[in-house]
């Protein structure tokens, strides 16, 4: 098992990600407001998906990362939210 860091850089706003593995899902998210940083425990050779929901001023920037690795970029457009999903 690898202890990875999970983080998201934002300037403000509020948030959600879920790491999950092969449609399991623990029900907990792995990071949510206000922390902006988390380690966590991922087997090697499995794969892992996670989603993601940022609620924040339209035209906040956001990008979440694991360990040195941007998973994601964007952002928030005139509905106030962004949401996604990608595997890690």
């Amino acid at each position: 098992m690898t202890v990875s860091t999970l983080r998201i850089e934002i300037q403000e706003g509020r948030w959600t990600v879920d790491v999950f593995s092969q449609g399991q899902d623990s029900g907990q998210y792995e990071l949510i407001y206000p922390h902006r940083e988390t380690n966590v425990e991922l087997k090697e050779n499995t794969m892992y998906g996670f989603n993601y929901s940022i609620s924040a001023p339209k035209g906040t920037r956001y990008a979440i990362y694991l360990d040195d690795k941007r998973l994601v970029e964007g952002e928030v457009d005139e509905s106030q939210v962004a949401r996604g999903n990608s595997v890690i």
